[in-house]
């Protein structure tokens, strides 16, 4: 009999396990600054990036529609296994097309695409079209997991895959010193069991026949999706492919140390909302859009972003305390740059929070496309000129539209009483100073990111005026729940 989770409990586990994974690239970060040049980090990022992709339409993203049509059949336990079995095989199938796919034409695809001639099919691009295909299909499961409660279960095989991969990682780059292909083999040597694990649950999750009624209205639901998931996926992770066209791989190895340790912010900025959603959403069911309690809760959301900006650009004006490589160290700097970019995509957690509870996804997906083409335009202005630079002066141009397009369409569809101080006048403030030291004041780094922390803590009180003691009990009121639970 399988463990459910109830709901605090399965709500905190898949909030930890949501943040292990990203937590062990941070903690593995020293490793991988230590054993890799910023050459081949940036090898390594547009390795995971093609994989990313290839886990989308490898399978045709049909993982996706066990997320809803799921309750179509939960009523019956065997029509629901039957649903599993189906989109599992197909998604099995699916990768081995797309894996030989790869085969015959993979070497040629990759001499298209990517201008360095150290970023090769083989053995590189043949590991990471395999990690995606793999990926997919073992999502099914987890997915199915998720909607059957079974938290426990999901997070016990999720630690494995966490697990196995940093041993065979760090057994493969210290011991072996494989480099890039260890840390590629790290990835997808997990996938691979998890698969072969998922494929006999059940009796056996594989069917060679495959009926229409199962798999033709999933496919229709999951192709709807691939376009919005390649935006997200270009404006997240293949980036960096793109930016290959005009920057050199010692540059997207810096700038994905950047990215790294500043996108920390959004993982801090996600968890905040999701702890405040529920309450927001209460509020805006009683028509309470302007009240005192939701200003309160965009404080603590506002606020908590403002005092981790401080932190990520305290932690990066330290980097040198990890890593010794001279290229690393040239990119520290531009932290600011890179906290101010992920600040700005922040604030489309809030807006499309807005957006979201009245269901104006068309209004997200045409502004999503409004923003790409943006910031690919802007790539294409400022990249080539000011290379590193460029990217962040591309993307915080781009992000600073996009944040007050999604403003006004999300004020449009349900008007909130925002404080402009709050929202708008302490960041800028902030980050304005942030600027003046790290263009005027000649002073060591490791100074200047105590003085980004302590103006951090200056922006946060403002926010929060009087409102820092119930914040903390807040916090404290959620912590407790969670350890009743």
């Amino acid at each position: 009999m399988e463990r459910k989770a109830g709901l605090f409990s399965g709500t905190a586990l898949m909030m930890l396990m949501s943040f292990v994974k990203p937590a062990i690239g941070i903690v593995l970060l020293p490793l991988y600054l230590t054993v890799l040049s910023s050459d081949e980090y940036g090898l390594y990022l547009i390795l995971v990036a093609v994989s990313a992709i290839v886990n989308i339409v490898g399978t045709l993203r049909i993982n996706n529609a066990m997320t809803t049509f799921f309750f179509d059949y939960n009523h019956d336990t065997e029509l629901t296994l039957k649903y599993l079995r189906q989109i599992f095989s197909f998604s099995l199938f699916m990768a081995i097309a797309c894996f030989f796919f790869f085969i015959l034409f993979g070497e040629w695809i990759f001499e298209l695409i990517f201008s360095d001639e150290s970023i090769t099919f083989h053995p590189y691009g043949l590991i990471v079209v395999a990690t995606g295909v793999l990926n997919a299909c073992n999502s099914v499961y987890f997915i199915f997991l998720k909607n059957n409660k079974y938290f426990f279960k999901l997070s016990y095989i999720l630690l494995f895959q966490i697990l196995l991969a940093v041993i065979i990682q760090v057994v493969l780059i210290l011991i072996f010193k494989l480099g890039v292909y260890g840390l590629l083999l790290g990835i997808m040597v997990p996938s691979l069991f998890t698969t072969i694990y998922v494929a006999s649950r059940h009796g056996g999750l594989i069917e060679f026949s495959l009926q229409s009624k199962f798999i033709v209205p999933s496919l229709k639901y999951s192709i709807a999706l691939i376009p919005f998931l390649l935006i997200y996926w270009l404006t997240t992770t293949g980036d960096k492919i793109i930016l290959e066209k005009y920057i050199d791989l010692n540059a997207i190895g810096q700038y994905g140390l950047l990215m790294t340790v500043s996108g920390v912010l959004f993982l801090v900025g996600d968890a905040v909302m999701n702890g405040i959603r529920p309450f927001l959403y209460e509020e805006f069911q009683k028509g309470n859009t302007q009240t005192d309690f939701v200003i309160k809760l965009v404080k603590y959301f506002m606020a908590a972003n403002l005092l981790m900006s401080g932190v990520i650009l305290l932690i990066g004006s330290n980097i040198h305390l990890i890593t010794s490589q001279i290229n690393f160290l040239h990119a520290i700097p531009l932290f600011v740059f890179s906290t101010v970019l992920v600040f700005l995509r922040n604030y489309l957690l809030l807006f499309n929070l807005q957006l979201n509870y009245v269901k104006s996804s068309r209004t997200i997906s045409f502004y999503s496309v409004v923003s790409l083409v943006i910031l690919l335009t802007a790539y294409h202005f400022f990249v080539p000129q000011y290379q590193l630079n460029g990217v962040f002066y591309a993307g915080i141009f781009a992000g600073t539209l996009t944040a007050f397009i999604f403003y006004i369409a999300a004020q449009q569809k349900l008007k909130i009483g925002y404080l402009t101080r709050d929202i708008w006048l302490i960041p800028i403030a902030m980050f304005f100073v942030c600027f003046l030291i790290y263009h005027y004041l000649n002073i060591p780094i490791p100074v200047k990111g105590l003085l980004y922390f302590i103006i951090s803590i200056i922006a946060f009180i403002s926010v929060m005026g009087r409102n820092i003691f119930e914040f903390l009990a807040f916090i404290k009121h959620k912590i407790s729940s969670i350890g009743k639970a």
